[in-house]
């Protein structure tokens, strides 16, 4: 909350169609009984003054309050009589672990209010924010219509994320058959916990917009608002089959991996039997002379000892054209 009590990102478009902003509680408590004023003020990170406007001004129940304080798992919407309750999840990527962050985003929608609520900065509210400062007419359709707009926006920006993961994934393919590391295998689960995250979101998003596109779901949006939300419903369900290709084409990697690394184990395995099958018969020969008898006609030859090396020598070469015939080399 700026000096003076009044909120920097508060827009107040007036029955005259007059746009005002950096509202004062005092204006906002005004404008709300006005039914032909539409209120939008957006709150990050509030503190307790500004969760006391939200209990007092707005008249918000206590277990919303509770939940825009504390973070929400799964995207969802409630009925309240004045209002509508809305939770979505926004996407974004840590900025020093690269990982993909889900940001939460709490909407009560009323008759001709709407309030956000986040932790973090989010894309599409500062979009909508500069639509609205420009003078854009998403603020003179009602508050439904700039639900919408932001939750549109919010979706949109699911699929630059989601087409990177699935250039990860090409990419990956293509090193699977050349790359025998673990770091492949350990790149493979990291890309699939990226999903996972993803897939919890998205589906219970989709489920949340699918009830906005009845004309009857809430009073609070309009039969005329319900049709745009069909759009982002769509999008919504083009992003899961999306998610679940990448997953399935992750799986696809995985058992890949498993074959590549069991061939080069049959492959290993393969050739210490051939070493251990051709020193059979070495074993056999220098087994038979190591024994300690007295009389060894073949001890006392001139060329025994050559003899011996000749014999297997040619034993080997054998074992290894037989081997060599039989491809099992």
């Amino acid at each position: 909350m700026g000096g003076g009590g009044q909120l920097k990102h508060s827009f107040l478009f007036t029955k005259d169609k007059q746009l005002k902003t950096s509202l004062s509680v005092k204006e906002i408590s005004d404008a709300l009984k006005d039914k032909s004023c539409m209120i939008w003020v957006d709150f990050e990170k509030p503190d307790d003054i500004e969760i006391e406007m939200l209990l007092n001004v707005f008249n918000l129940h206590p277990l919303t309050i509770e939940d825009c304080i504390m973070p929400n798992a799964r995207p969802k919407a409630e009925h309240f009589p004045d209002y509508l309750f809305v939770v979505l999840h926004a996407i974004g990527r840590h900025s020093q672990a690269e990982e993909i962050e889900m940001m939460e985003l709490d909407i009560i929608l009323g008759k001709n209010f709407i309030v956000t609520v986040h932790n973090a900065p989010i894309p599409s509210i500062e979009a909508a924010e500069e639509k609205v400062k420009k003078s854009s007419p998403i603020m003179t359709k009602g508050p439904d219509f700039l639900m919408h707009s932001i939750s549109d926006s919010l979706v949109d920006n699911y699929f630059p994320m989601i087409d990177k993961l699935d250039n990860k994934i090409d990419l990956l393919e293509d090193r699977l058959f050349g790359d025998e590391s673990e770091d492949v295998l350990q790149e493979i689960f990291h890309l699939k916990n990226e999903i996972m995250v993803l897939r919890r979101s998205v589906g219970p998003q989709r489920d949340v917009i699918n009830r906005f596109t009845r004309s009857d779901f809430s009073p609070m949006i309009k039969a005329t608002t319900s049709v745009y939300f069909r759009d982002v419903y769509d999008h919504l369900v083009r992003m899961n089959d999306l998610l679940d290709s990448c997953r399935d084409s992750l799986t696809g990697s995985i058992d890949i991996y498993v074959s590549n690394a069991s061939n080069r184990m049959n492959h290993i395995v393969k050739t210490l039997t051939i070493i251990t099958t051709i020193f059979m018969p070495l074993t056999l020969i220098t087994g038979i002379y190591g024994m300690n008898f007295r009389y060894m006609p073949e001890l006392e030859t001139k060329f025994g000892y050559l003899g011996v090396w000749i014999a297997m020598a040619i034993i080997s070469i054998f074992m290894l054209i037989v081997f060599k015939r039989r491809k099992w080399m």
